[in-house]
């Protein structure tokens, strides 16, 4: 026992001794620790406290009512309530006459009598009588001092039936002005060798008329909308020329879809009789020709979109033998609601410049001149057009126009080649001469009311003209301008002003031009209402008594009045 101890004892001291040495071997060594032991428990598998059980077998409910109806009473009653009626305010008493007289100088006189029915839900009748004269002497170029002698009187007749879905409207007419050629002589010495080309010093003109019409008046524009009417005017001057004119239009219009298709036609028929023959003065020649428009249109009007796409065919037969075909297009787009609105369009047309019409614009031409037509090959528009508030609006436009003979106004100084002729002529009456033409016009339009007693209008006009044979656009303004403003200063009391503008106008005298003077032309006005039955009024025109000519050598009058009074009754 003894033995195995000290064995025992042994072996261990050899143990450590070895494992002694071998650490004094290893103290210089580096031991590197990742990192430390750390046990892991995996989670154990547990039953939920909720277990959801899965059943195959279905169940659909099925189940039945019936409500057992049963009028409740009750005992409340409502309590009647009259009916309520718009009442109106009472018809105020109308007048059927009304009576205007006015003076002033240059020895002018005014007179206007109208007389209307009753109202009346069956027909509307009137009569209206005009007479208007000056004779105030004018100064003319050389210093002269003439007298226009200037008369005009209207009477006419008019009236309209009212039907259950038509009208019918008609009116007889006459008209007569008389006036004298005081116009200086365009030659510089008038001598006893010259010749009077138109050896006469005083124009009447007569015009006698009536004009008849029937529309319907559907209020389904889904029917067939139509109307015809009649006119005729038979006019004769005191010297040669006599002219009848008939026309007699019809037209159709129906819609369909958003689309209204519409025919316009009319056949014009006119004679003029006394036309000058220069080729062998003395006689006279006549001028005789129909003319058919024919016009069929489609419009669409939709919510920002106004659309027109037409055809003008025009035919005339006779002396003026014409054959023309013309675009009729008008776009209107809304780009903002109720401010402004883009359009543009295309058309023509061919003016026949019957001598009625031409001695209404400029009535110092000779008895007997004949204008060939002119020929409006086409026009193209477009502009901008709005509303700048509830009350005013503005329109800024554009006209590019081509033009076969245009006509344009001249003294007929020089006489035709005719032995009678052949020494020196003078004259103070136009007569023509013609040129193809394009012209330019650029124009702004606005009007605005300040409010509700201040009005306000305005239009300027930019006019430039291209020619290929005339030297300039006789009588014809590069500028124009108007410009009208009314004031109700009280209910009674009321004025008004305004301005016109003409600009230069070139004028040929032979082979020289002279350029006419600016006119601007100002006019102020005003009425008092003294009662329902009387009123008082003024007006003042040329306030700065500038001398302007309208026609070359035919001066207007300088400041010029009219003072009158209105009766109602």
């Amino acid at each position: 026992m003894f033995k195995k101890i000290i064995f025992t004892l042994a072996i261990t001291s050899l143990v450590f001794s070895v494992s002694y040495a071998q650490e004094e071997r290893d103290l210089n060594k580096e031991v590197k620790v990742k990192t430390a032991y750390q046990p892991k428990i995996n989670k154990s598998k547990r039953i939920g406290e909720l277990p959801v059980v899965q059943d195959t077998a279905t169940f659909t409910p099925s189940f039945s009512y019936f409500i057992q109806t049963k009028p409740l009473a009750v005992g409340f009653s409502p309590a009647l309530i009259p009916a309520a009626r718009i009442v109106g305010e009472p018809l105020q008493s109308i007048n059927s006459h009304t009576l205007t007289l006015a003076g002033g100088n240059y020895s002018t006189l005014f007179g206007d009598y109208r007389f209307n029915n009753q109202r009346s839900k069956t027909s509307d009748f009137g009569i209206h009588i005009r007479h208007y004269s000056t004779n105030g002497k004018l100064e003319l170029e050389n210093g002269r001092k003439a007298k226009p002698d200037w008369t005009e009187q209207l009477a006419e007749v008019y009236g309209s039936v009212y039907l259950d879905e038509g009208k019918l409207s008609g009116k007889v007419y006459y008209e007569h002005k008389g006036y004298d050629f005081f116009g200086f002589q365009s030659s510089n010495d008038v001598a006893a060798n010259y010749v009077n080309l138109f050896p006469y010093n005083e124009q009447v003109q007569n015009r006698l008329g009536l004009a008849a019409d029937f529309q319907t008046t559907f209020k389904d524009d889904e029917r067939l909308n139509f109307g015809a009417g009649l006119q005729y005017e038979h006019f004769a001057d005191d010297i040669l020329v006599t002219e009848n004119d008939v026309v007699i239009n019809a037209v159709a219009k129906i819609r369909r879809g958003e689309g209204l298709w519409s025919l316009t036609s009319a056949f014009d028929y006119f004679g003029t009789d006394g036309i000058i023959d220069w080729e062998e003065l003395g006689n006279t020649l006549e001028r005789n020709t129909l003319v058919w428009d024919l016009n069929p249109q489609y419009s669409l009007q939709t919510g920002k979109l106004n659309l027109k796409l037409g055809v003008n065919t025009v035919l005339a037969m006779g002396d003026d033998s014409e054959a023309k075909l013309y675009p009729d297009i008008a776009i209107d787009l809304e780009v903002i609601d109720g401010i402004m609105t883009l359009f543009t369009g295309l058309d023509g047309d061919l003016k026949m410049n019957k001598y009625n019409d031409i001695v209404a614009e400029n009535p110092y031409v000779y008895s007997g001149l004949n204008v060939m037509p002119s020929n409006q090959k086409y026009r193209l528009f477009g502009g901008i057009k709005g509303s700048l508030s509830s009350n005013s609006s503005f329109k800024l436009s554009a006209e590019y126009s081509s033009v076969d003979d245009q006509y344009f106004f001249v003294k007929r100084n020089a006489g035709a080649p005719n032995a009678n002729y052949s020494g020196p002529t003078y004259s103070n009456k136009f007569d023509v001469v013609y040129d193809d033409i394009s012209l330019l016009r650029l124009g702004a339009e606005v009007n605005i009311g300040w409010s509700d007693k201040l009005d306000l209008n305005a239009a300027v006009w930019y006019n430039k003209y291209t020619l290929d044979k005339q030297a300039e656009a006789w009588h014809k303004p590069e500028f124009e301008m108007n410009v009208n403003a009314a004031y109700a200063f009280t209910d009674d009391l009321n004025f008004q002003a305004g301005v016109n503008v003409l600009g230069e106008r070139p004028v040929s005298i032979g082979s020289t031009v002279k350029t006419l003077d600016a006119v601007y032309d100002l006019n102020v006005g005003a009425s008092y209402r003294l009662n329902k039955h009387f009123t008082a009024f003024g007006k003042v025109n040329n306030l700065f008594a500038d001398k302007y000519y309208q026609w070359d050598g035919y001066p207007s009058q300088r400041l010029n009045f009219l003072l009158g009074v209105k009766v109602v009754f």
